[in-house]
């Protein structure tokens, strides 16, 4: 068949693809407000794939850098084969929740995933001294079988903690109780919280990069010279369709797949180095220090609940992982909001962010149940994305879901991605927290950043989100002594959330300290009449949000099957 070199004919899509395809020179309405691809959007077939694909990379990226900072608090040792077994179970989970969540939920196309909410909590609990590890010379002379069950005792009693933190979630979602308090969830409170969240990990992703500053440069280089530089760069590709045939689009692929050529480029010159022994023994980016990972991984494995044992019941750890739980739902209601401004729909209703709340509640305990040692929650990395493609499919992101649960029991494949190099995925990462600030840094036009009140509320929550927790790492010894020694653990794990002190000050400052009178805008919230024009305006929109009445037939038809 003869290669045409033609663009989609404009029936189905093709008039949404002007944004993602090579820009039509004759048509330049198609700016930076245009969406590519609806919620309803369907993508052609050749398309869908590749825009899941960055989705799921998006998502790998996220869990290889939380699980590259968590399984040395778990007493794995660097190439343990059980810290693909524990990415794997999170990216079963990602997959689980993220179809319940655009299925069930508050049904936008946001992807699920154990992103650095948790880690917050779970990091504080797992410095305590029941739970501290001994060094890795320790560890090695214990033999595989007890250090297997030394990181299981720790997983399980975060299992417990993720468990009943997910039922509260669950209930308060369900119940009404978020809705009804989403007037009190203002910016002044989500910027802080989001903000905090990449900040607080910035030290352990310098330390990645430090192994190898020449590896994390250049990485660094490169994506920002496919994602910024050749964003609008068009390369031609042969493509089929039933209708058209076999036919040539010009496709922005740097814009596509930054993260993923990048990563790929410098992972195969970590490769290279290391075969040509050009790279030592203990340099980070020398890929034989976590070969063994890869050599010691089973082919196939599919994660199964209580694969560690029956999770344990902790009451320090429970309420320790409470900030966890107040942070993750500001987290995720400005995650919603930011979404339906980038799909130009109306701001989600309190019903529909319930159903959301609610059903990260479940997909929290189906990630106690599984053991992934951390929870659920929405991804503003993959928000960050849409606002970068303007792709906001449900159809994309169900794809991705899929995809992610079918990795998942691919074993060798997610101990290959455990192999990165660090100073590759330190590189990586600092993109990924890029995107978590420009989501949170985007809510600010919501307020009047000319109040001197609003300014000393945002500035005064993120320099103690930041000093509190550095002053505690320094300090000698417990600095809190009460007479119970749960209390003092508590007060710690707190204290040592910086997340959570940010969020916790702006949001009570925020709701306490009057609004001056002559404020040019004199509501901070999300419902300001005088912001309906940053969302969609129109009315059907609203249908997007509402679970049809086909689709509750549907579930009830399959809960016969079981009950």
């Amino acid at each position: 068949m003869e290669l045409i070199e033609v663009a989609p004919k404009p029936n189905d899509a093709a008039l949404e693809m002007q944004c993602y395809l090579e820009d039509d020179p004759e048509n330049m309405e198609c700016v930076d407000d245009c969406v590519a691809y609806g919620v309803n959007g369907k993508p052609p077939s050749y398309l869908t794939p590749l825009l899941a694909v960055q989705n799921v990379v998006t998502t790998l990226c996220c869990l290889i850098f939380v699980y590259n900072i968590l399984a040395p608090k778990l007493c794995m040792l660097p190439e343990d084969p059980a810290r693909a077994h524990l990415l794997a179970t999170a990216v079963m989970m990602a997959g689980i929740g993220t179809v319940l969540q655009t299925i069930l939920g508050v049904r936008l196309p946001i992807v699920q995933t154990s992103g650095f909410v948790f880690l917050s909590c779970t990091l504080p609990i797992l410095d305590l001294p029941e739970w501290k590890c001994n060094s890795n010379i320790d560890l090695f002379t214990m033999g595989p079988e007890a250090r297997t069950q030394v990181w299981h005792l720790r997983v399980r009693n975060i299992q417990g903690a993720m468990i009943i933190v997910g039922i509260i979630q669950m209930f308060l979602g369900y119940s009404g109780i978020v809705g009804k308090s989403l007037k009190y969830i203002t910016p002044l409170t989500v910027v802080p919280t989001m903000c905090l969240i990449g900040l607080s990990v910035i030290e352990k992703e310098c330390f990645l990069m430090s192994g190898n500053w020449t590896t994390a440069i250049m990485t660094l280089c490169l994506l920002t010279l496919f994602s910024q530089y050749l964003r609008k760069v068009a390369i031609s590709l042969p493509v089929y369709s039933y209708k058209g045939g076999l036919f040539i689009v010009r496709l922005k692929i740097f814009a596509l797949f930054s993260i993923s050529l990048s990563v790929s480029i410098m992972w195969f010159v970590c490769v290279y180095l290391t075969a040509n022994n050009s790279l030592l023994p203990t340099n980070p980016a020398n890929t034989e220090l976590k070969a063994g990972v890869l050599r010691n991984a089973p082919m196939l494995r599919i994660p199964y609940p209580f694969q560690w044992g029956w999770p344990t019941v902790s009451l320090t750890s429970i309420l320790a992982m409470l900030p966890a739980l107040f942070v993750n739902i500001v987290e995720s209601v400005a995650n919603y909001y930011t979404c339906a401004r980038f799909a130009n729909l109306t701001k989600p209703p309190p019903n529909a962010v319930n159903r959301g709340i609610g059903i990260q509640g479940i997909s929290t305990i189906f990630a106690g149940f599984f053991g992934t040692g951390s929870g659920v929650s929405s991804s503003s990395e993959n928000v960050g994305n849409i606002g970068i493609t303007r792709v906001c499919s449900r159809n994309v992101i169900g794809l991705a879901a899929c995809i992610m649960i079918v990795a998942s029991m691919l074993t060798k494949f997610i101990a290959l991605l455990v192999t990165l190099p660090d100073p590759v995925l330190g590189a990586m990462t600092s993109v990924l927290l890029v995107l978590i600030g420009a989501v949170a840094l985007s809510n600010l036009q919501f307020i009047n950043l000319n109040s001197l009140r609003n300014m000393y509320i945002l500035g005064l929550s993120i320099f103690f989100g930041l000093a509190v927790p550095k002053y505690l790492s320094t300090v000698q010894g417990n600095i809190i002594n009460t007479k119970y020694e749960t209390v003092n653990n508590v007060l710690i794990v707190y204290l040592s959330s910086g997340i959570f002190i940010g969020g916790f000050i702006g949001f009570i400052l925020d709701n306490t300290i009057p609004v001056d009178d002559n404020d040019a805008m004199n509501s901070n919230g999300y419902h300001n009449p005088n912001d309906e024009l940053k969302f969609s305006n129109k009315t059907d929109d609203e249908q997007v949000y509402k679970i049809s009445d086909r689709l509750y037939d549907k579930i009830n038809y399959c809960l016969s099957i079981f009950i």
